[in-house]
């Protein structure tokens, strides 16, 4: 009997340290020796419920390869400003932790849904403006790269050169007006532009989507490794 008891006694004690060890496993907190560490978080779903649970409250934060990330988790993380990445990409983290500001003179339906569709774009940082005039969101523009609220701008006007022209008068902006995915590119690559000037005129909501989403791709904006000021 005295055997059976024991045994009884070692399940008993197997099983509640199995069922303590999740709660150990999932700290509320980051130390911060730890803060700037990517946090792995090796669940194969995630939810905002599960960034919750784990006292996810700032980045960068890292999913295995193949996670599933649900829209409530990536809302969860755009709205805290919480970078996030994949183990294997490791390229996402900049997209991720990139913050955008779009000052908009010149609105229409395929503006607004354009303008929303990149806004839930994966962890990327978003702010929106409507403003009166070209002027007013060049200076809105200007105004926030200096200030450092923003590593990039998007101006929505139906006047982008002269909007480019004026925004590049402050010598640490690169405006630049763009009307393809394929021009964002080469801005890219050629002058790293940090605030790019759309015309939304007749395109539609697809090709206006396409424009933004190449224009907050690739992380935050920086010049060219050859630049010359």
């Amino acid at each position: 009997m005295t055997n059976a008891a024991d045994m009884i006694d070692r399940i008993v004690a197997g099983v509640l340290e199995q069922l303590q060890a999740p709660a150990a496993a999932a700290p509320a907190s980051r130390s911060p020796s730890a803060a700037n560490r990517p946090l792995e978080i090796p669940d194969a779903v995630i939810t905002a419920a599960v960034l919750e649970t784990r006292g996810i409250v700032a980045g960068p934060v890292v999913f295995a390869a193949k996670a599933i990330v649900t829209p409530s988790a990536v809302d969860f993380l755009s709205r805290h400003k919480i970078g996030w990445t994949r183990s294997n990409n490791a390229a996402s983290l900049n997209t991720a932790s990139a913050s955008w500001s779009a000052f908009v003179s010149r609105s229409t339906p395929a503006v607004e849904s354009a303008l929303d569709a990149v806004a839930r774009q994966s962890g990327v940082r978003w702010r929106r403006e409507l403003v009166g005039c070209h002027r007013e969101a060049a200076r809105g523009g200007v105004g926030a790269l200096c200030r450092g609220e923003c590593e990039g701008v998007i101006a929505v006007t139906g006047k982008p050169e002269a909007l480019a022209c004026y925004a590049n008068r402050n010598a640490q902006v690169r405006a630049a007006a763009v009307e393809t995915a394929e021009q964002v590119k080469r801005i890219k690559r050629t002058v790293g532009a940090n605030l790019f000037v759309v015309d939304p005129g007749e395109q539609s909501v697809f090709a206006l989507r396409s424009l933004l989403r190449e224009i907050v791709s690739g992380g935050k904006p920086a010049v060219p490794a050859d630049w010359n000021e």
